[in-house]
């Protein structure tokens, strides 16, 4: 990824926290408040676009950008798991760790530096296909 790459301990912390939000967030949530994971995760996005409104009176910068950044991060999982299935998120879970080696492997190996490389990448991403 044009950032900093990707290594086994990132993919695996990506992975904990993607399997945290469906385990803990949706399937212990439902269960212990007797909703379907339909509905948990329709009020988990509300909640979430709330919290976003708000996360501007976080006075330091760097906390903001970080905490709004995680909670959109979350929030576009949960539209995801939403989208293909809670029954798939295992496959959804293996496929985004899939995309990030992907997209790191890509960059790294073929594009970085030379002409229209985010372009090229943004390309390649679009070609990619995610479970479900």
């Amino acid at each position: 990824m044009p950032l900093c790459g990707f290594n086994e301990n990132m993919l695996d912390g990506l992975k904990g926290f993607h399997k945290g939000l469906v385990e803990h967030g949706i399937i212990d949530r439902s269960k212990l408040k007797n909703k379907t994971a339909s509905d948990i995760i329709e009020n988990e996005i509300r909640d979430m676009d709330r919290f976003l409104k708000e996360t501007k009176n976080i006075k330091d910068s760097e906390i903001r950008e970080i905490i709004g950044n995680l909670t959109k991060y979350a929030r576009s999982f949960y539209l995801l798991i939403n989208k293909i299935g809670l029954d798939k998120y295992q496959e959804i879970i293996s496929s985004l760790n899939k995309i990030y080696f992907e997209m790191d492997r890509k960059y790294y190996k073929e594009l970085e530096g030379k002409k229209d490389d985010m372009k090229k990448l943004v390309e390649h991403l679009n070609k990619i296909k995610i479970g479900g």
